[in-house]
């Protein structure tokens, strides 16, 4: 690495945290003096006192727990089950038409409907918001999947006949590696979805979980708590992030080579 690079690679690290810095900074000189705005939006130093106190007392890291056990659980689910489907659909054009208006309505349905049948179906404990963060990646996963195997070359799958492969050949060498891009950006998109889910269902009907804890918090007029819960949202899905982007450089290296 030359001289120049690194010095700008510093340059980008240290810009990196200055939009955080300004809000927070803004955000405290608004908020100071004035009960009334900090009641309303609470204020850097109160949030800090929360967070040092859910800490303390676990409840936070409780909380993120079940989470993130419930958001995973639906994500894997969602995202492997609606990838097969998905590639699945490649064998069969009147398949794929007969099950395409069925997928729309289920990807039209905003999730929040569904949480109330869902949550009386599997009741309140974690395996409705599995279900839920379930219902929202599936979909995704389908369409992506789906995308992606009808978007192979079509001179790789004449090449593949010529050489006298069977379909389930092609599928297995051909459509699924073509296709592997349009999953991981399945799953990129299905971090936050199953994340809206998990929450959803603590939102509406839930004895612990982050949302459970935002939606008690906000109950108390406790905004404080409100935005540790939010910003633990946003942390517990930049790492998921990052972990789908690990293995998406994982998995794509043999496109370098």
């Amino acid at each position: 690495m030359t001289k120049s690079n690194s010095k700008s690679k510093i340059i980008e690290l240290l810009l990196y945290p200055m939009p955080l810095l300004v809000f927070v900074v803004v955000w405290y000189f608004a908020t100071q003096g004035s009960q009334e705005r900090q009641f309303t939006f609470s204020s850097p130093e109160k949030v800090l006192e929360a967070f040092l106190r859910l800490v303390q007392s676990g409840e936070l890291l409780q909380n993120c727990k079940v989470t993130i056990l419930e958001a995973l659980s639906g994500f894997l689910l969602g995202t492997t089950s609606g990838a097969i489907i998905g590639l699945s659909l490649w064998y069969s054009s009147l398949v794929a038409k007969i099950a395409k208006p069925y997928i729309t309505a289920l990807a039209t349905v905003p999730i929040f409907a569904l949480a109330p049948i869902v949550i009386s179906w599997f009741g309140i404990d974690i395996y409705s918001k599995i279900a839920l963060a379930f219902l929202s990646t599936v979909t995704v996963a389908i369409v992506q999947s789906y995308q992606g195997a009808m978007a192979v070359e079509p001179r790789f799958l004449r090449l593949m006949h010529v050489l006298g492969a069977s379909r389930g050949q092609i599928f297995r060498l051909v459509v699924v590696p073509s296709s592997l891009i349009w999953v991981l950006n399945a799953m990129k998109l299905n971090i936050g979805l199953a994340l809206l889910g998990a929450f959803i269902g603590e939102f509406i009907s839930a004895e612990q979980g982050l949302g459970f804890m935002i939606v008690k918090a906000s109950g108390l007029y406790d905004m404080a708590t409100v935005f540790v819960g939010v910003i633990a949202l946003i942390v517990i899905a930049l790492l998921l992030t990052s972990l789908v982007e690990h293995l998406e450089r994982y998995l794509m290296k043999w496109k370098v080579h």
